[in-house]
Formats: structure tokens, C-alpha cells, sequence
């Protein structure tokens, strides 16, 4: 089966996993601001892990289904170095034992998610930022 053929399956699985993953970290994140400890067993650690694997197991198969390749797609260089950002922010913030740098990080965190979707929506490297 050619991968094309699994474009609309693999675009609904990578979106479910998006959405499973925004909020598993926000979980993750807001227990360890305020002090609750379950965000540390193995479990909860693990589960994020497979999830964000999932997940972008998903984008490179989809990228590879619709042929479009960061460095050669802008928007998705972007939507690259805002990921890497994501993942520096959310390991800052479960490893920091200050609560004012945990949320400062689980802030950028955050933002940089919600930068990576609104370039996914218009498919451009400015996201939300281009209509202005």
C-alpha cells in the first residue's frame, strides 16, 4: 500500500495525538508546578514518552506521504525549530526545582505549541503571525 493512500488515516492519528499530547503535558506540567508528585512515576513518564514517540512518528511518515520536506517547506523548518523549542521548554520545566522557572518554562513551552499549530493551520512559517 502506497504511503499516500494512508494520508487521511495517518493525518487523523497524527492530530489525535497532538491533541492527547497537549494535554497529557499541561497535566504533567500543572502537577508539577503545584506540587503533586504523580507526574514522576514511571508509568506517567512512560506514557509521554510513547505518545510524543507516536506522535512524531506520525509527522515524518506524513511528511514523507505528502512530499514536503522542512528546509525545502519553510513552514515546516519553522514548525522543526519550534519543536525542538517544545521539548527544551518541557524537559527545563519537569526538571527545574524553582516554581517561577517551572512556570516560566511551561509558559514558553506552551507557546511554542500554539505557534506550531497556527503554522500547521495556514501553512505558513509566520503561522498566525503572517496576517499581520
Amino acid at each position: 500500500m502506497a504511503l499516500e493512500t494512508l494520508y487521511v488515516p495517518l493525518k487523523h492519528s497524527h492530530l489525535l495525538l497532538v491533541a492527547i499530547s497537549i494535554i497529557f503535558f499541561i497535566a504533567r506540567g500543572g502537577s508539577k508546578i503545584f506540587a503533586r508528585e504523580w507526574q514522576n512515576k514511571l508509568f506517567v513518564k512512560i506514557s509521554a514518552h510513547s505518545i510524543d514517540t507516536l506522535l512524531l512518528l506520525t509527522g515524518v511518515l506524513l511528511m514523507f506521504a505528502t512530499a514536503q520536506y522542512p528546509i525545502a517547506q519553510a513552514w515546516l523548518t519553522s514548525k522543526l525549530i519550534l519543536l525542538v523549542g517544545y521539548i527544551v521548554f518541557g524537559i527545563k520545566t519537569m526538571k527545574s526545582k524553582s516554581v517561577m522557572q517551572q512556570r516560566s518554562y511551561f509558559a514558553a513551552a506552551i507557546v511554542c505549541v500554539l505557534i506550531m499549530i497556527t503554522i500547521a493551520r495556514t501553512h505558513h512559517p509566520l503561522g498566525l503571525f503572517s496576517v499581520l
